[in-house]
């Protein structure tokens, strides 16, 4: 009996050991080399830009371009537009296209090794403005804080009800050391810019679509747009926010929605499993074979904010540059630190009270490391 209660509790630890879960991230297996299509044609001042590149394995973010292909675009009126392929995989047309809302469009692909592909005929979309890019400052469930951006928008004609929008944002910042002096040519000049204040640019890496079809009119109402932390520096001094708005056909809508849920869901069992996505871009004599991506035409409209650190609840922002320190020395060792890659910043004077110089690292003085101190035109 004695015997038979160790064996139970032998099994009763050896079922507790055996159901204790382990991570298991299986190595991907045998995937086609798809050919991808980046391709959205707007109204907008930016040049018209196609990407090719190749698929890859769902653990490799590596971009494989497909170059020396030769694109073009093709409108409904007989104009053909042949597109640049300005480095590996990117093609655009460089000069002003004047695409225009009504019209039909379409590209067409031939890759080196001969296949032909085309995108089916699009209709470019005209998109209603933006009524409204606002923000609050919210603490999130995890105690986090920073702005939400919302964005209103609405059709007063019922003929959009898809949506979808992208966004670029520009922040200014400081360095600690504020540098008027520079060694050059073995002797001490005197600065002809400024290298403490900078600005950084960031794009939109989500996807970010909405729909009213389920609405008794077309009307988007505060969409949670981006959450900018106060863990970063963006906020620290003056931040910019320009949102493009785009309208999108059903068919644009359930593409980008498929691949929103594909992209950014995925990582456990019980999310959506990585899929083929159908596009509307196909090999003209195989069309079986399988092409990733779509073509859309669209008006765009743009909006821009500007956040000024005042304009926010005072919070208390990381100190990102805890790692910088400083060094004061004599005149004649000026070009010992500039050697040891040490920047100098300014005269002072030593604890004798004798004149001196104070160094420091470059990152600490110069934004140029992170950014540039070139103020973009829009900066006020």
């Amino acid at each position: 009996m004695k015997f038979y209660k160790h064996s139970i509790h032998l099994l009763y630890l050896i079922l507790l050991f055996s159901n204790c879960v382990q991570e298991f991230d299986p190595p991907s297996q045998g995937y086609e080399n798809l050919l991808v299509v980046e391709a959205f044609l707007s109204n907008g001042s930016e040049p018209f830009e196609v990407k090719l590149s190749r698929s890859t394995t769902i653990d490799t973010s590596a971009f494989i371009p497909e170059y020396g292909a030769q694109v073009s675009l093709l409108d409904d009126i007989g104009g053909t537009y042949n597109l640049t392929e300005i480095s590996s995989g990117i093609y655009q047309y460089t000069q002003q296209l004047n695409a225009q809302v009504g019209r039909s469009y379409q590209i067409q692909i031939q890759t080196m090794n001969g296949n032909k592909y085309e995108s089916e005929d699009v209709v470019m979309k005209k998109t209603p403005p933006i009524d409204d890019l606002r923000y609050e400052f919210e603490e999130k469930p995890n105690g986090e804080m920073g702005v939400q951006f919302y964005i209103n928008t609405h059709d007063s004609e019922n003929n959009t009800w898809y949506y979808r929008w992208e966004w670029d944002e520009t922040w200014e910042f400081m360095t600690p050391y504020d540098s008027y002096l520079l060694w050059e040519d073995n002797m001490l000049k005197l600065r002809d810019e400024r290298i403490n204040i900078c600005w950084k640019f960031g794009n939109s890496t989500s996807i970010e679509i909405s729909t009213s079809k389920n609405l008794s009119s077309d009307f988007i109402s505060d969409y949670p747009l981006l959450f900018v932390s106060t863990m970063t520096d963006r906020l620290k001094v003056k931040y910019s926010l320009n949102v493009r708005q785009y309208a999108l056909s059903a068919e644009s809508y359930t593409f980008w929605n498929e691949l929103k849920k594909t992209t950014e869901t995925l990582g456990t069992l019980f999310d959506p499993q990585p899929s083929t996505i159908k596009g509307n871009i196909h090999n003209i004599n195989n069309r079986k074979e399988t092409v990733l991506g779509y073509f859309d035409a669209s008006e765009v409209h743009e909006q821009r904010i500007f956040i000024k650190s005042r304009d926010l609840p005072s919070v208390q922002y990381p100190n990102y540059y805890s790692y910088c320190f400083d060094s004061i020395v004599s005149g004649g060792r000026i070009p010992i630190m500039i050697n040891a890659n040490w920047m100098i910043v300014t005269e002072t004077t030593d604890e004798r009270g004798f004149p001196a110089y104070l160094f420091s690292i470059p990152s600490c003085v110069d934004c140029r490391v992170y950014g540039t101190n070139e103020k973009p035109e829009y900066w006020d």
